[in-house]
């Protein structure tokens, strides 16, 4: 896993997700590819989330910043 260390629970996690672990030293740790969905989530009272919908019904939620999304869309 490159220099970068993870604790073995998340590693776990992540090969149980099917995540492929990567070898490298840039920081990136595991990634995933395949069939998976990813929402924008906006519920009333909350922040912006990002959803995303992995294989066997797996979810995993991120908060994101819309001056982030924003900024991506102006590059």
């Amino acid at each position: 896993m490159g220099n970068t260390q993870i604790d073995q629970n998340l590693s776990a996690a992540l090969y149980m997700l099917g995540f492929n672990f990567l070898d490298g030293d840039s920081g990136e740790i595991a990634e995933i590819k395949g069939n998976m969905t990813i929402k924008l989530v906006h519920q009333s009272g909350e922040e912006l989330k990002f959803v995303v919908e992995l294989p066997g019904e797996k979810q995993m939620t991120f908060s994101v910043d819309r001056y982030q999304i924003v900024g991506l869309a102006e590059c």
